[in-house]
């Protein structure tokens, strides 16, 4: 009978670590994923006066370096995305999100790579900072 208890207890034990281990690897691919996105994190500087970074008709890529649009400014501002599609004209988040001061905030989600698009601030104030997408 305790050899039985000695096998159930080994088996148990083999099963725990090997649930640990397969959990690990997600945990950490996340992770590196967001240093990468994040790695390639590139600055910005909207002067004052108008809404649009960047302005006239420039505009920003999406990459594989993230999924996401993601942004992290000086200060404390409301953004939303608008998105230039390669069938012709373009279409802007209908609501602004708050992205914190110092602070990366996802603005946009599932954003495929090569899309154009540019940040809407609900503000004219200078804003500066860095994006990742």
């Amino acid at each position: 009978m305790s050899i039985r208890k000695a096998m159930t207890a080994c088996l148990f034990s083999a099963v725990l670590v090997g649930g640990a281990l397969a959990v690990a690897p997600a945990a950490s691919a996340n992770e590196s994923g967001a240093l990468s996105c994040y790695g390639s994190a590139k600055s910005y500087s909207k002067p004052a006066g108008n809404r649009w970074y960047p302005q006239g008709s420039s505009y920003l890529t999406a990459t594989s370096n993230c999924n996401d649009i993601n942004i992290k400014p000086n200060t404390t501002t409301s953004i939303a995305v608008c998105f230039l599609p390669s069938s012709g004209g373009e279409y802007c988040q209908s609501s602004f999100k708050t992205a914190p001061a110092g602070q990366w905030t996802v603005v946009a989600t599932d954003v495929r790579d090569g899309t154009h698009f540019y940040f809407d601030f609900s503000s004219t104030t200078a804003n500066s900072g860095v994006w990742a997408a």
